[in-house]
């Protein structure tokens, strides 16, 4: 008889990866065990189904598992979430004495590095971390105005449930009605992760992702993913973790980096299987099988089988749990078919596993009218923040002292140019590096070496000359001489001044600005820079800040001013609410502020 390994709780969309797997490369009879009804209990994946109805934080759950892994003569259970690995390895004493093997860290290990406030405290030295305090009671408010908003208040353990806010007393409110919490400086950025099978601190396989879409656009697990992120420092930063750790097991390290700074935030760490396992899974990197493998037939057996492995770059989408977006922003769930259309088995659909999908298909659209609740509750809890973002709106109307700073590339026009192409020249020239972007290649030049700098700034504009007759206008230039005559603007713009001025002239008109900021204005690339020279040269005491990303927003909000996100991406327009800043199309803002630039001196905006 093969042997066989009990999989708990399969009510978790990692489970069918995991059981797959290790099925596929191992051979193994795979038990399923779910705590509740599921779809994946119908899944052509498991030899054997059991459904116990018992809470997972019970040790009930515990003595289940068991006795189901003993009727079945199974030599191991491997746990699924976060829950099932933290009370299985909690009450481990329980499978040595049955002779089963639990396939987790030790109990210890998970504590520590599902514990935020432990895990910082312990990976201080070698890893950045947004800046943060522990609120456990009103005697250290003080501490909270040390961070600047916006702010992010969140739950110590594995549930972090977070809330954001842009002022100092909504954040203190929400944070002593749940302390202990954690509240920290909001940071924006590119959602990537390293995912690792360690042992004894060393990676035996590895990888990294980059999310496209997550269950919320403000954040969650990811519902379209790609990989790997051919990027050494976050490789760098996953080693030195698990290092630091000395970890046995998987283990995924979330990450926001920032792509002009080139900093990688840890934002947690994830001792257990991920959401998004299906993406390297599918992709060759065997984690969940060669977990198995290392713990029932050893290191050895466990590296032979990695050297086997055949592995590849492509994303992954989840389309049927996905389907969540359809009665709120369909236009998202309409981005993911496209995806999954053009790598068919890059996705959750599985026609060989036809009653689970059918089944969680159905489900799917019985929850529709919670997932329309839910989408209301997560513009209303935006209400409060906007509320606060208005009043710093209502000072920049009432300033005559102002300034409406703007973005120039996808906010006034649009520069024609393939930018992927441009940055494989450059790589090919050697002067970025693979794994960077132009954006961040600039900035790094700025701060280390002026004469490549220009260099690479020079290479750049070639290419932005080369796109001036055939610009785009998003915002008719009309628009902008009449703002003009209620209020000073100003670009701020990674784009030479030169580019700015020649697209102008292209256009048939005269410049229209009271000040251009560009790379080239001896001030760098850097968007905080360029939005202070801004202001200064106008010599403004409030400004609005319109640009098309939100890392760059949030910025300008620690800079005091008022910032508005240009888009027409619905999934963009949806985050930047959650965090209390509105957005819209370019024209549309424009308009907004002619209409309160001059009806304010009698009504309200």
């Amino acid at each position: 008889m093969k042997d066989c390994l009990v999989l708990a709780s399969i009510a978790s969309r990692k489970s069918i990866a995991v059981a797959k797997s290790i099925k596929e490369l191992l051979k193994l009879r795979v038990i399923g065990v779910a705590h509740t009804n599921h779809p994946h209990v119908f899944s052509r994946y498991f030899d054997k189904v059991h459904i116990v109805r018992v809470d997972r934080s019970n040790i009930r759950w515990v003595y289940a598992v068991l006795g189901i892994a003993e009727e079945h003569h199974c030599r191991a259970v491997l746990p699924i979430d976060f829950v099932d690995f933290y009370m299985f390895s909690k009450h481990s004493k329980l499978f040595e004495e049955l002779s089963i093997i639990l396939i987790s860290p030790p109990h210890e290990s998970i504590v520590v590095a599902s514990n935020r406030v432990k895990c910082w405290e312990t990976l201080g030295g070698i890893a950045n971390f947004p800046s943060q305090l522990l609120l456990e009671r009103e005697d250290n408010i003080e501490n909270v105005y040390r961070l600047r908003p916006p702010l992010v208040v969140k739950n110590l353990g594995d549930n972090s449930n977070p809330t954001f806010h842009l002022d100092y007393e909504t954040a203190i409110k929400d944070a002593l009605s749940r302390a202990p919490v954690l509240v920290q400086e909001y940071v924006e950025g590119i959602a990537r992760g390293y995912y690792a099978l360690a042992f004894n601190g060393t990676p035996l396989l590895e990888f990294t992702h980059q999310r496209i879409i997550e269950y919320t656009p403000i954040g969650g697990a990811s519902l379209g993913a790609q990989g790997v992120v051919k990027d050494p420092r976050l490789f760098e930063l996953g080693r030195k973790i698990i290092k630091k750790l000395k970890w046995n097991g998987v283990i995924m390290v979330e990450t926001r980096y920032s792509d002009e700074k080139g900093i990688y935030y840890v934002i947690e760490l994830n001792p257990k299987f991920w959401g998004s396992i299906d993406l390297p899974e599918t992709l060759g990197y065997k984690f969940s099988a060669l977990l198995v493998a290392l713990h029932l037939y050893g290191y050895n057996y466990a590296l032979k089988l990695k050297k086997k492995l055949k592995v590849r770059n492509s994303s992954f989408v989840w389309l049927l749990d996905a389907l969540r977006y359809i009665p709120k922003m369909p236009k998202v769930w309409l981005k993911l078919v496209n995806i999954c259309m053009r790598s068919p088995t890059q996705c959750d659909i599985d026609l060989t596993d036809m009653p689970r999908c059918i089944d969680q298909t159905l489900k799917a659209f019985q929850r529709f009218k919670r997932e329309k609740n839910n989408w209301i509750q997560y513009l209303d809890r935006s209400r409060e923040q906007l509320k606060i973002w208005l009043d710093r709106y209502r000072k920049f109307l009432l300033n005559p002292s102002r300034v409406v700073v703007i973005d120039f590339d996808a906010t006034l026009v649009r520069l024609p140019i393939d930018w992927n192409s441009v940055r494989r020249s450059l790589i090919k020239e050697g002067i970025i590096y693979p794994w960077e972007s132009i954006n961040r290649a600039l900035t790094r030049y700025w701060l280390t070496d002026k004469e490549l700098y220009h260099k690479l700034s020079e290479l750049v504009k070639h290419y932005e000359f080369s796109a001036l007759n055939n610009i785009e206008v998003i915002i008719p230039l009309k628009l902008i001489e009449k703002l003009r005559e209620r209020t000073k603007i100003c670009i701020a713009t990674k784009q030479p001044v030169e580019i700015v001025i020649n697209t102008f002239k292209s256009l048939g008109t005269k410049n229209i600005f009271d000040n251009i900021v560009g790379r080239d204005s001896s001030w760098g690339p850097i968007k905080t820079t360029l939005f202070k020279k801004c202001v200064e040269l106008c010599n403004a005491e409030e400004a609005i800040v319109i640009d098309d990303k939100i890392d760059y927003l949030i910025d300008a909000y620690r800079l005091g001013y008022t910032p508005i996100l240009a888009t027409s991406n619905s999934y963009l327009v949806a985050k930047s609410y959650r965090l209390g800043i509105p957005s819209g199309e370019p024209e549309k803002i424009i308009n907004m502020l002619l209409e309160h630039t001059l009806s304010y001196a009698t009504k309200e905006p």
